[in-house]
């Protein structure tokens, strides 16, 4: 049998009711969904980005049956995710020279710009998938999966 902690009884609840230095998945799903302009994330994503070891784990504390996480952990988190996202402008202008890449690369039959474009688009924040978004495969038929992408081109990243 396993005991959780509780959130300390001082501890003055906030908006909501959550005690002060605490904040729950929902929480946490509000302030994602700011920084990366979606409409909403759902508290189910925060909870699997924890288990997945994806961000900062839960304090063990529980309010009532949610779990809590410690509010100045998820604040430096939010910060760093922050910095590293990319606007969708920004994306989707990536994506677009990509696409000029990976058509004069089929065409001439040397994929040495693409390559280098590839790399560019990953060290300025592009996840596989969308990298994978831009291109498609040899014969040029359909879009590879972000695991055909990370092996074609890992080795150049």
């Amino acid at each position: 049998m396993t005991t959780t902690k509780r959130a300390p009884e001082a501890a003055k609840p906030v908006a909501g009711g959550v005690p002060e230095g605490y904040m729950t998945a929902e929480m946490i799903a509000a302030a994602l969904a700011k920084i990366t302009g979606k409409k909403s994330v759902p508290a189910s994503t925060i909870r699997g980005m924890a288990s997945r070891d994806q961000m900062p784990s839960p304090t063990g504390a529980k309010w009532g049956r949610r779990i809590l996480w410690d509010a100045d952990e998820i604040g430096e988190w939010l910060k760093e995710r922050e910095a590293r996202h990319v606007p969708r402008a920004v994306v989707r202008q990536i994506q677009r020279n990509l696409t000029t890449l990976d058509e004069q690369a089929r065409a001439t039959g040397n994929d040495a710009r693409l390559k280098q474009g590839v790399r560019n688009a990953y060290r300025r924040g592009l996840s596989f998938q969308q990298i994978a978004d831009a291109i498609k495969v040899k014969n040029g038929d359909h879009h590879p999966t972000r695991e055909a992408v990370r092996s074609r081109f890992g080795p150049y990243i």
